[in-house]
C-alpha cells in the first residue's frame, strides 16, 4: 500500500512538472529588428507589449517616469561599428534604450547598463539622451521598432504603440570604413586589378582624392584591360578635366565593349563620346 502511494506521489509530481515546463505563448513576445546601415549592422532587441484596450501614455505609463521601452526587459541595441544616434557619437557596442515619455516630448536614452531595469536605471551611464518630439499615429496594437527612410549612410530608427510615433536618425561613417576596408583589400590582393578598379569607382562616385583614383584605375587596367575597367579610367579623366584623353580612352573601352558583345558599355561609351566631343 506505502509503495502504490509513494509510486502515485511520484506520477502526480511528474505530472505537475511536466506541465510547469511546457512551452506558453508570451504575452509579451521576444523580437529583433536588423539593419544594415552603409557598412554597420544596428540590431534592436526587445519584448513587444499590446495595447489591449488600455490607456497606455498617461495612464499604464506615467508622463516624465524613466520606462525600459518595452516589456520584460530593457530594449537593446547593437552597433557593430561606431554610429551617431540623434546626433551624439556612440562606440560600437550593446546598450540600453531607456525612454521618458512625455506628452509634448521625449527623452530617449541609450544607456551602457544592459542589464539595468527601472530601479536600476542610472543617468550617469548613458552615453546619449536625445530629445524627439512624439508624432500622432494610427493605432498600433503591438510595441514595434523599424528602421525607415533607410540611405546609403543613415537611417530613421522607429519606435510605434498605441497612438504614438517617434523617429530617431541613426548615421554611420559608411566613407571612412569603406575607405579603411578598399585599402585593406589592396594591401591583401596586390594584382588584383577588379579590386583597384572598384576602389576607384567608389572614390570617384563620392567625390575622394580623384589622383589617388587615377592612380588605381590606371593599375587596373596595366593588369588586364577590360571594357569596364577602362570605362572607368576614362571617367576619372574627364571629371579631373582632362577631355582629350577621356575621350581616347572611352573610344578604347568602346571597341573592347563590341569586341565583347556588351551592348550597355557600347551604349554608355558612345553617350560619353558624343558628350565629351562637344566640350572640346
Amino acid at each position: 500500500m506505502i509503495q502504490k502511494i509513494k509510486l502515485g506521489a511520484i506520477a502526480l509530481l511528474f505530472t505537475v512538472f511536466s506541465a510547469t515546463a511546457q512551452d506558453l505563448p508570451q504575452p509579451s513576445p521576444y523580437a529583433d529588428v536588423l539593419q544594415t546601415i552603409g557598412l554597420t549592422d544596428v540590431k534592436i532587441e526587445y519584448s513587444r507589449p499590446g495595447v489591449k484596450d488600455r490607456e497606455i501614455f498617461g495612464g499604464l505609463l506615467d508622463y516624465d517616469k524613466v520606462w525600459r521601452t518595452g516589456a520584460n526587459a530593457a530594449t537593446k541595441i547593437t552597433l557593430s561599428t561606431d554610429a551617431n544616434i540623434g546626433g551624439t557619437d556612440v562606440k560600437a557596442g550593446t546598450y540600453s534604450i531607456f525612454s521618458m515619455p512625455g506628452e509634448d516630448m521625449w527623452k530617449v536614452m541609450i544607456n551602457s547598463d544592459i542589464d539595468a531595469s527601472e530601479g536600476s536605471y542610472s543617468a550617469d551611464k548613458n552615453v546619449a539622451v536625445i530629445e524627439v518630439k512624439p508624432m500622432e499615429n494610427e493605432m498600433t496594437e503591438t510595441m514595434t521598432f523599424t528602421f525607415a527612410n533607410v540611405k546609403e549612410n543613415m537611417a530613421d530608427l522607429t519606435f510605434e504603440w498605441a497612438e504614438v510615433k517617434w523617429m530617431i536618425p541613426v548615421k554611420t561613417s559608411v566613407d571612412e570604413l569603406a575607405m579603411e576596408n578598399i585599402k585593406s583589400k589592396i594591401n591583401e590582393i596586390e594584382n588584383a586589378y577588379g579590386v583597384y578598379n572598384t576602389s576607384a569607382r567608389y572614390y570617384l562616385e563620392h567625390d575622394q582624392d580623384l589622383t589617388q583614383a587615377l592612380a588605381w584605375s590606371k593599375k587596373s587596367v596595366e593588369i588586364s584591360a577590360k571594357f569596364w575597367n577602362v570605362h572607368t579610367l576614362s571617367k576619372i579623366q574627364h571629371a579631373m578635366g582632362n577631355n582629350k584623353e577621356a575621350i581616347a580612352t572611352a573610344k578604347r573601352s568602346l571597341k573592347l565593349a563590341e569586341e565583347a558583345n556588351y551592348a550597355p558599355y557600347i551604349k554608355m561609351n558612345k553617350e560619353n563620346i558624343e558628350k565629351w566631343s562637344k566640350k572640346k
